[in-house]
């Protein structure tokens, strides 16, 4: 049995050097690959129905907004910064910019 745990340590030992080999090292260690995520942007018109201030948020009967492959239809949209919705008012005509991450649509930009 005394014998054994002395092959035991060298054992787990020279494992763990091995392991330690595998792992990236020097400059490219800190390279990781993600997948680059394509945001999509579009344009579109429409009228203001509701504006929500506490939100951020506002929803838009819009015509259709082909750069992002969207028909015609009332919406609520997270804005970039609340302060975009300062001056808009319910009915008002507007012309926005619009992103979409493949996750979250997002308004940019409103006029």
């Amino acid at each position: 049995m005394k014998n054994v745990l002395p092959f035991a340590l060298i054992a787990a030992l020279g494992a763990g050097n091995a392991y330690a080999q595998q792992e990236p090292s020097g400059s490219n260690a800190s390279q990781v690959q993600t997948p680059t995520s394509s945001v999509k942007t579009g344009t579109g018109t429409g009228l203001i129905q509701r504006i929500d201030k506490e939100r951020g948020t506002v929803t838009i009967k819009h015509g259709p907004i082909p750069g992002l492959n969207m028909s015609a239809m009332t919406m609520s949209f997270p804005v970039k910064d609340k302060a975009m919705l300062a001056k808009l008012q319910p009915l008002q005509k507007v012309d926005f910019e619009l992103s979409y991450d493949s996750k979250d649509y997002l308004i940019t930009k409103i006029n």
